[in-house]
């Protein structure tokens, strides 16, 4: 199943080893970063928003992908635990969903998307995840929209002592916030009106 994933916004192992403790995956050596690092550990590459949704757009093509699109002949893989650290950027707007759970393509039977454990980046997890301990589609949706948060805001996903979707919640009931929300450090941001 794993050579039928073909995808340029997921990052599918060139090769897998399946042994006693566990699975070692083999990637393309990659020298590009995460989107995470080029929003907030580098100096920021002047990006316009064209650019902005280019990455937007590839990653939700990638998750589309996973999902099961029309254009992947595999059955669903769902994504427990994504985040923009764990989105790699081949260039500045093509970027690739990877960390995948590949141990159910590669092992069928371990298909239950259950969680033993609520884990991962606490403020990208849907809230109903911490009671259902299911991994759903709806799940990854709402994940997708906090990277869009991290996106458009150019803010950790933890920005001022609360969790980034809070946040902007909270600055876009308040008619003299809403300017703030968006990341001014790209250029031509289009300002909302009050």
């Amino acid at each position: 199943m794993l050579g039928k994933m073909h995808h340029p916004n997921v990052m599918v192992p060139l090769a897998y080893v399946l042994y006693s403790q566990g699975v070692l995956l083999f990637y393309e050596f990659s020298h590009t970063h995460t989107i995470y690092d080029v929003l907030h550990n580098h100096p920021r590459d002047v990006i316009d928003w064209t650019s902005m949704y280019s990455r937007e757009v590839g990653i939700a093509q990638g998750i589309c992908y996973l999902h099961g699109s029309k254009s992947n002949s595999c059955d669903p893989i769902l994504v427990p635990d994504i985040s923009s650290k764990k989105i790699m950027l081949k260039c500045l707007t093509e970027p690739q969903v990877e960390d995948i759970e590949l141990f159910k393509v590669i092992d069928p039977s371990r298909r239950n998307s259950s969680l033993s454990a609520v884990a991962g980046t606490i403020s990208y997890i849907p809230p109903e995840y911490a009671y259902t301990m299911r991994v759903t589609m709806a799940g990854n949706v709402y994940i997708f929209w906090v990277i869009l948060l991290d996106l458009l805001t150019g803010k950790l996903s933890v920005s001022e002592g609360r969790e980034l979707a809070k946040w902007v919640q909270s600055h876009s009931s308040h008619q003299g916030q809403r300017n703030n929300i968006l990341d001014l450090r790209v250029p031509s941001v289009l300002h909302l009106p009050a």
